[in-house]
């Protein structure tokens, strides 16, 4: 009896030595005459297949070399150039993946001997490099590629489970930078999200920033995301800030834009990033970007419509009392028709423009004396005179208070 390799293994490598009768002519495998060959031509196929066999390991590639040694594939040049296309290619393939083009268990370059040294050594899975390189990339992680490659070699993960040995990582500071908004989550109390649960929620931001006009490449980094997501703010939280925004300042006229360039710096560029995170984009804005907007659109509606012009501090603070919209601009309205009314006379005391307002509005009760006693004034000056109530510049028995006309 004769030791050969198994011709039927579809292992990787060239599979374990089997005995066969002596009279097998050459110990090879699968070394059965074939009309079609001559008999040295038969044993230059023969030991091709054997070297095309130990590259192989899959019964597709096992079964295509059987026929090749059969010869039902062509003729003695054509089998043996397919034959060495095997060995061409399994060279290549051990190469990228081994490292060295014969690196596989059992087999000794020099020979046929089974090589007891390599057997326990670590061998990669088919394409381990591959997948690992890929699955790191996916999570952002490329630089962990040669640690992520230690732990393999030594058996301590499990390249096919994605999950498992990207859990391996969390220790790594690559790792703990790229998933940066877990730490400030434990600091607030909320639970540390997975790394396909991190990135599917940036994913999902992304998405949700594209659905609502924002430019491609704007505000779509882990980085951007991380006070985002260190902040538990939900895809709908997220929605709903954007879309107040837009519905705020977005639409408005052009003039109210001015105003918040005028009050708060914010250009159109501006906008959008300091609706997002407040504090990065514009360390003079305030979180609450919904009472900037609406203080910009009472300043704006307080100049248009009686050239009433105060800060962003005296906007904000209507804001604050609860001014509506449409309240400041039907007392801006008033104030803007009543002409002489706002201009001191003689010996009169100055009213400034925010007490006009805040006359107006109803919001300062001082404010609203000075310009009532000025209008009680100048009526008592023209029926003096022998003049019409109705002044000069500005009909002051219209004048409103904010919440209804006043009775003089």
């Amino acid at each position: 009896m004769a030791q050969v390799r198994d011709p039927n293994w579809a292992g990787p490598g060239p599979g374990p030595f089997i005995e066969v009768p002596d009279d097998k002519p050459d110990n090879k495998p699968d070394n059965k005459p074939s009309s079609s060959f001559t008999p040295e031509e038969l044993a230059s196929i023969n030991e091709a297949a054997y070297s095309a066999a130990g590259y192989s390991g899959d019964t597709a590639t096992a079964n295509y070399i059987r026929q090749l040694q059969a010869g039902e594939l062509g003729n003695a040049a054509d089998t043996q150039a397919a034959l060495n296309r095997l060995i061409a290619e399994g060279k290549a393939r051990n190469l990228a993946e081994r490292g060295n083009e014969n690196y596989y268990p059992g087999y000794d370059p020099g020979g046929r001997e089974e090589d007891s040294s390599s057997v326990d050594e670590f061998m990669p899975a088919l394409n381990a490099k591959e997948i690992l390189r890929t699955v790191l990339s996916t999570y952002g992680l490329e630089d962990l590629y040669e640690y992520a490659y230690s732990l393999y070699a030594k058996q301590q993960i499990d390249v096919t489970d994605g999950d498992s040995f990207i859990y391996a990582l969390r220790e790594q500071d690559v790792y703990k930078k790229r998933f940066a908004a877990n730490e400030r989550r434990r600091a607030l109390g909320f639970k540390e999200l997975s790394p396909a649960t991190y990135i599917a929620l940036e994913k999902s931001y992304k998405d949700t920033m594209a659905a609502n006009g924002l430019p491609q490449g704007f505000y779509d980094s882990s980085e951007d995301f991380e006070k985002l997501i260190g902040g538990d703010v939900s895809v709908a939280e997220l929605n709903s800030r954007l879309k107040d925004a837009y519905s705020v300042v977005r639409d408005a006229s052009p003039e109210v834009k001015n105003k918040m360039a005028e009050m708060y710096g914010v250009t159109d560029g501006d906008l959008l990033a300091y609706v997002i995170d407040p504090d990065r984009a514009r360390e003079l804005m305030a979180p609450d970007y919904k009472r900037q907007a609406q203080a910009a659109l009472i300043a704006e509606s307080a100049q248009r419509l009686s050239g009433l012009k105060f800060n962003k501090d005296i906007a904000e603070q209507f804001v604050r009392q609860g001014v509506t919209q449409a309240e400041a601009e039907a007392a801006f309205t008033t104030v803007g028709q009543m002409g002489e009314l706002r201009r001191a006379g003689l010996g009169e005391q100055q009213i400034s423009d925010v007490q006009f307002a805040q006359a107006a509005l109803g919001t300062d009760a001082e404010a609203k004396r000075l310009v009532e006693e000025r209008k009680r004034r100048r009526i008592g000056e023209v029926t003096a005179s022998g003049g019409s109530a109705t002044l000069a510049q500005g009909d002051s028995t219209s004048y409103k208070s904010g919440y209804g006309q006043a009775n003089l």
